[in-house]
C-alpha cells in the first residue's frame, strides 16, 4: 500500500514526521508517498488570524519541539527560528525535480536537515544547488528546472489538489479517504492502516 505524505520544508513538524515516517510504517510493507506542498497557501481563508500564545504556551510549545527531537532521534537547532520567516518553494520544486530524477530521498533528507538542522537559508539558489549537486544530480540543470515556470505551475497545483481533498496543514496523511494531520497522528494512521489491511 502507498500513502500520501504532505510536507513543506517551512514547518518543524513535518520535518520530525519525515524524519520518522517511512521506518514507523516499514513493517506493514507502506511506500511513503511524499508529496510538496506550499504551506502558506493552505490556510482557509475563513480562518482569521489565530490568538497570541502566552509566555507559558509559547515555553511548551519550544519544549515539544525538543522532546519530539530527542525521541525520534532528529536534530533540532535553537537557531533555526531566525529562518520562520524564509521562503522554502524554490526547495520544494528542487525536491520535485529530484523526485523525477529519482534522487528524492538523496535531496529531500539532507535538505530538511539543512533548514532545521544547521540551519542554514533555504530561500538561497546557491544553497539549493549544492543539495541537488550532494544528491548526484547536474546541479545547473536541474536548478534552472526547479526554476521553470513549469515545475513552479506544477507545485501549485499540486498544492491546490491538496487544498481540495481537505489538507489544511502539515504534516498531513491519509489512508483512503480518512486524513490524518500532524505528526502526532501516527499511530491512528497505523490503525487505519491495519484496519483497512484486515477488512482486505
Amino acid at each position: 500500500m502507498q500513502i500520501p505524505f504532505y510536507y513543506d520544508y517551512a514547518c518543524p513538524w513535518a520535518y520530525l514526521g519525515s524524519c520518522r515516517v517511512e521506518a514507523y510504517f516499514r513493517d506493514l510493507g507502506v511506500e511513503i508517498d511524499f508529496r510538496p506542498v506550499i504551506l502558506a497557501k493552505l490556510k482557509e481563508p475563513s480562518a482569521g488570524k489565530g490568538p497570541e500564545l502566552g509566555e507559558r504556551k509559547k515555553r511548551n510549545y519550544r519544549a515539544d519541539l525538543v522532546h519530539w527531537a530527542e525521541m525520534v532521534g532528529a536534530e533540532l537547532s535553537p537557531d533555526a527560528t531566525k529562518f520562520m520567516k524564509t521562503d522554502p518553494r524554490l526547495l520544494l520544486r528542487a525536491a520535485l525535480v529530484a523526485q523525477d530524477e529519482g534522487r528524492f530521498r538523496e535531496f529531500h533528507y539532507p535538505a530538511y536537515r539543512a533548514r532545521w538542522a544547521e540551519p542554514r537559508d533555504i530561500s538561497q539558489p546557491e544553497l539549493v544547488r549544492s543539495l541537488l549537486q550532494a544528491a548526484g544530480l547536474d546541479a545547473d540543470a536541474a536548478l534552472e528546472r526547479a526554476r521553470s515556470d513549469d515545475v513552479g505551475q506544477r507545485l501549485q497545483r499540486d498544492t491546490q489538489e491538496a487544498i481540495e481533498r481537505g489538507v489544511f496543514g502539515v504534516p498531513t496523511m491519509f489512508v483512503g479517504d480518512e486524513m490524518f494531520w500532524g505528526n502526532d497522528r501516527f499511530e491512528l494512521v497505523r490503525y487505519y492502516l491495519q484496519k483497512t489491511a484486515g477488512a482486505g
